[in-house]
């Protein structure tokens, strides 16, 4: 398996090789230069599959080089019912990623029962345990990433402690519930940097991706990526696509539809992958809130996310993403793999903030069975109340944002899988104003509200990111 750039790099390199990298030399992000094939009899040999059987079969296609050994020993520890104790209602943890039915064949994909409530936990419980191997030995040591709060309690809780690797997350000042900050800001290891940045989320990200694409200076301090641009960070979340599938249909060959929450287009691609490999997925619906870039652009071929000044803080804040980071992999797909135009496009976006495709380019997207919806603060209230009131069910606003596109674009006849993101526990206030319920933390979350906070706040300003990223890679102990 060889990986290519979206912008047109000439080479090529293996899983080995972008390990660690975010972005290629030329600016673009990583993808396979051939997406691998699974053929309905391997779907049909894959339906008993436990959770971490089946993550050792799907990653296997994408990791060649890593030994099998080593790939199994790191699926069998990340996936198994200890990790994933969070389940609610009759499910158990060795699920991993349950489906739980609701009406009309429409379901929610649980991913939130992790060690962080949150989807991320099934990527980053993989990662931690694939870099503390052999095959990434060698290799960057402080991963840099910029969160909206879910993903960055999930990386610390992954790699916090760790002996080797250290992390500096940045995240955006009051753009995230009571229960995400006192999560994230909470964390006390010693290899672990938290910075609040006075800003939004999309200037958190664009520091990061400034200093990541600064070659020397992220050699020079050992620097690797974490957020979505990181391939790594993709591939453990197309599994739990095949396996909410699997679990899904009564055949195989059975046609689904699968609503993802927007947010950085990374667990969209995910499942985009997916269907790319062959997976029955007759539809991806794309759901947005406010920030409705994505949705405008599925619509009209035209993308114009909006500056970060502008950005709307919403009551479903991990989606208050104007410029999704790994948007950039779907358009490269669905432009036939056109590194040229792709590279055309992400200028006009840095010149001129938007671009527009042609007619035939649109064509494309428009037959690629990739859609879109968008909702808003009163929508995510009538489906979070909907859901208690009819199925005894609590939702986040984020998967609230799935449920209303979902239900709204569900194909009649169809099963459509909305994908839950974080546990409803994350958005306290939301669910008491639309169910007058007060929803209680698991028990090892309890005391969260008063464990003590330490991060550090700094402006908008990629200097200052700079100098904590110093200081942290200078420190002995962390």
């Amino acid at each position: 398996m060889q990986y290519i750039s979206t912008r047109g790099l000439e080479s090529s390199f293996s899983f080995s090789d972008i390990l660690f990298e975010g972005y290629a030399e030329d600016g673009g992000l990583y993808v396979p230069a051939v997406f691998p094939k699974v053929d309905a009899h391997t779907l049909m040999t894959w339906r008993g599959l436990s959770y971490a059987s089946l993550a050792f079969e799907v990653i296997r296609l994408f990791a060649e080089e890593l030994p099998k050994e080593d790939l199994w020993q790191i699926c069998s520890e990340a996936y198994q019912a200890g990790n994933f104790g969070h389940t609610r209602g009759m499910f158990t943890a060795e699920e991993i990623t349950p489906v739980k039915w609701l009406h009309d064949q429409v379901g929610l994909l649980e991913l939130s029962n992790g060690p962080t409530l949150a989807f991320d936990d099934i990527a980053l419980q993989f990662m931690s345990r694939l870099f503390d191997t052999s095959f990434a030995q060698g290799r960057p040591r402080t991963l840099l990433g910029a969160t909206t709060g879910d993903m960055g309690a999930a990386a610390e809780a992954a790699f916090g402690g760790h002996k080797n690797i250290k992390v500096v997350m940045l995240s955006p000042k009051d753009r995230m519930s009571q229960f995400q900050a006192a999560q994230l800001y909470s964390n006390q290891d010693p290899n672990v940097v938290n910075i609040e940045v006075n800003g939004t989320f999309d200037e958190c990200q664009d520091i990061v991706r400034t200093i990541l694409e600064d070659r020397e200076y992220a050699k020079a301090h050992g620097l690797g990526a974490i957020n979505s641009v990181l391939w790594a960070r993709i591939v453990p979340q197309i599994v739990y696509y095949f396996y909410g599938y699997l679990r899904a249909v009564e055949r195989v060959g059975e046609e689904v539809v699968f609503a993802v929450p927007g947010g950085n287009f990374g667990n969209a691609y995910a499942c985009w992958v997916a269907k790319k490999m062959g997976l029955p997925i007759m539809r991806l619906i794309v759901c947005t809130n406010e920030n409705d870039a994505m949705d405008e652009f599925l619509r009209t071929g035209r993308y114009a996310p909006k500056p970060s000044s502008e950005t709307i803080a919403t009551s479903s804040p991990s989606t208050d993403i104007s410029r999704a980071a790994s948007f950039e992999r779907f358009l490269f797909d669905v432009l036939g793999r056109d590194g040229t135009r792709v590279r055309e496009l992400a200028e006009d976006l840095k010149t001129k903030g938007e671009f527009t495709l042609t007619a035939e380019e649109f064509r494309k997207v428009r037959l690629s069975g990739v859609v879109s919806g968008s909702s808003n603060h009163p929508n995510r209230l009538e489906i979070i109340e909907q859901m208690h009131l009819e199925y005894d069910t609590y939702v986040d606003p984020h998967t609230a944002d799935a449920l209303f596109s979902g239900i709204y674009l569900h194909p009649v006849g169809v099963k459509t899988l909305c994908v839950e993101t974080v546990q409803a526990v994350k958005f306290p206030r939301m669910v008491r104003q639309a169910t007058g319920v007060a929803v209680e933390p698991p028990e090892d979350m309890a005391d969260l509200f008063s464990r003590p906070l330490r991060k550090v706040q700094t402006p908008a300003c990629e200097a200052a990111v700079r100098e904590e990223i110093e200081r942290l890679t200078e420190r002995p102990d962390a």
